[in-house]
């Protein structure tokens, strides 16, 4: 990867990993350095009934299909001694229904880094945006972004994964975080891009906000999102607002939406129910959806678990007013 940027971005960006390796003088103090690769992976399979596509007619199906994409992963650490360590990360994700690869081989992340305890974590590679990775995250939606219940497109027009990038992320202070990283251009992202994200973790309080840039070969765009749950032990409530604006290339598009959610402890698992709006304004031909979901999460061991979904997906844009009521089971294997 080649980076080319702007004095005071290149000043930025040279920091940054400046502060991490003035810890490497710690290394002649460790004799000994540990170091472990875990492989991990899932297989989620479910049978039901499905929509067909939404968009141009209510027709359902019954099916054996992914309740979540499949995946298998390679992660590693190394105690470089000082504080200091080194970290990896690939994953491949496939469907299990059919053992088709889905999209590029490490479609989920394929990234290495630096981290120290005091000055945070420099990582390069194929990452998560910081939108995807803070901001719109499962922990933010009540299925967890799996299961046929689940809402996706939670970030509006947020684009999830970037290639060619440069993420730091500062340790945390008192409950507080931040990152920020940058994407390079390439063939089907016209412009660098970038993006900043800050959390806080405390207690039953989890919130987050996050901005980033987003291009494709022949437009860019900007996306805002917020987040955040409470643990009221009786019941977890959550919710997640984006909004991408500066969509087409005249500028004039605009998509927002809204996920709420909340996690019900009920006999040996949670009842989990999730509903999402999404609007596009004129200038994206003024379609809405709405998506409402159901579902029980029963864990058969710590590895293994039962998911039931009920879900109504309706669908609004010009004369189409579509609405399908669809139903899963689905068996989860965590390893």
């Amino acid at each position: 990867m080649t980076l080319f940027v702007r004095p005071t971005a290149r000043l930025t960006l040279l920091a940054l990993p400046l502060a991490l390796t003035a810890a490497l003088p710690a290394l002649a103090q460790s004799a000994n350095s540990g170091s472990n690769v875990t492989v991990y992976g899932r297989v989620d399979l479910g049978a039901g009934r499905y929509a067909q596509d939404i968009k141009s007619s209510e027709d359902t199906k019954a099916m054996v299909q992914d309740s979540s994409t499949a995946r298998l992963g390679f992660r590693g650490t190394e105690d470089l001694g000082g504080g200091l360590s080194a970290f990896f990360n690939l994953e491949h994700r496939f469907k299990a229904d059919t053992g088709v690869q889905d999209g590029v081989m490490w479609k989920d992340k394929a990234f290495v880094g630096i981290g120290h305890k005091q000055f945070g974590s420099i990582t390069l590679g194929r990452i998560s945006s910081p939108g995807d990775n803070n901001g719109i995250a499962g922990r933010y939606e009540a299925f967890g972004g799996d299961s046929l219940a689940s809402n996706g497109s939670r970030g509006a027009k947020l684009v999830a994964k970037w290639d060619n990038t440069v993420y730091y992320q500062a340790p945390r202070w008192s409950g507080f975080s931040f990152g920020a990283a940058v994407s390079e251009a390439s063939a089907t992202q016209r412009k660098r891009v970038s993006g900043i994200q800050a959390d806080y973790i405390q207690g039953p309080v989890l919130a987050s906000v996050t901005y980033q840039t987003d291009a494709s070969a022949t437009d860019d765009w900007k996306t805002l999102a917020l987040a955040g749950t409470y643990d009221f032990k009786v019941v977890k409530l959550m919710g997640i607002w984006a909004k991408s604006s500066d969509l087409n290339v005249a500028n004039n598009g605009e998509q927002t939406v809204l996920t709420l959610g909340a996690q019900i402890p009920a006999g040996p698992g949670q009842v989990r129910v999730s509903w999402q709006k999404r609007d596009d304004n004129a200038a994206l031909g003024s379609a809405a959806e709405r998506r409402l979901g159901l579902g029980y999460h029963y864990p058969l061991s710590k590895q293994v678990s039962l998911n039931l979904s009920l879900a109504h997906h309706g669908y609004r844009k010009g004369t189409v007013d579509n609405g399908v009521m669809q139903y899963e089971t689905a068996v989860r294997y965590n390893f």
